[in-house]
């Protein structure tokens, strides 16, 4: 599996193909951090490591051409849509929609959805192409926030401007031209003062 990161990591297609075509077994984990001899590593599939290590397109479809699976979720719920979203990678979110992946799905126990997920980043740019394909601007996560809610909650103005420019709705928060306030009580927030790892899209 070293020699498959290395090819990866040196985007050298030729040595992934014939890796591959080696039958070299590509469900085995890989330790993220283990190369810096840290004590707690992060366990990952290949699929996420070549996201994650901005392995190119190219890469991605030798490694799906010889059984890696888009579709893959992990322990935690996470697809290949949300890596790609926190790793800025637009190239992969473009392949995940031509693969048939369903934009507006999640399967995390927060619920937050790939809009959400790339709302709370603040990439607009991320927003745009997810719109572009039918993402549900207004999805709410497992506890009633939407994209527009998150927004307000972070203090993401320009967010806040870009998600009400397309008809976002808060379903959290008042309706307002100048400040939405909360319409439920604050400990109904789960205290969100910020997203964390439970809510979920800090996981990844």
């Amino acid at each position: 599996m070293n020699r498959l990161i290395e090819a990866i990591e040196n985007d050298n297609l030729v040595a992934i193909k014939k890796l591959c075509n080696d039958d070299i077994d590509l469900t085995t984990p890989i330790d993220m951090g283990a190369e810096y001899g840290l004590d707690e590593t992060d366990e990952t599939t290949i699929l996420f490591y070549t996201i994650r290590k901005y392995g190119s397109i190219e890469a991605l479809e030798i490694l799906l051409e010889h059984g890696v699976d888009i579709r893959e979720i992990d322990p935690d719920g996470l697809s290949a849509l949300d890596v790609a979203i926190k790793f800025k990678r637009e190239d992969v979110i473009k392949l995940c929609i031509d693969k048939g992946i369903d934009i507006n799905e999640t399967h995390r126990q927060s619920g937050i959805t790939p809009i959400i997920l790339a709302s709370c980043f603040n990439n607009t740019s991320i927003v745009e192409l997810l719109l572009s394909h039918g993402a549900d601007i207004n999805a709410q996560d497992s506890g009633g926030m939407s994209a527009k809610d998150y927004a307000k909650k972070l203090g993401q103005k320009k967010m806040l401007e870009f998600l009400e420019e397309r008809g976002a709705k808060h379903n959290l928060y008042q309706e307002s031209q100048s400040t939405a306030t909360p319409t439920i009580e604050k400990s109904d927030m789960r205290n969100r003062k910020a997203p964390t790892d439970e809510q979920g899209f800090d996981s990844i």
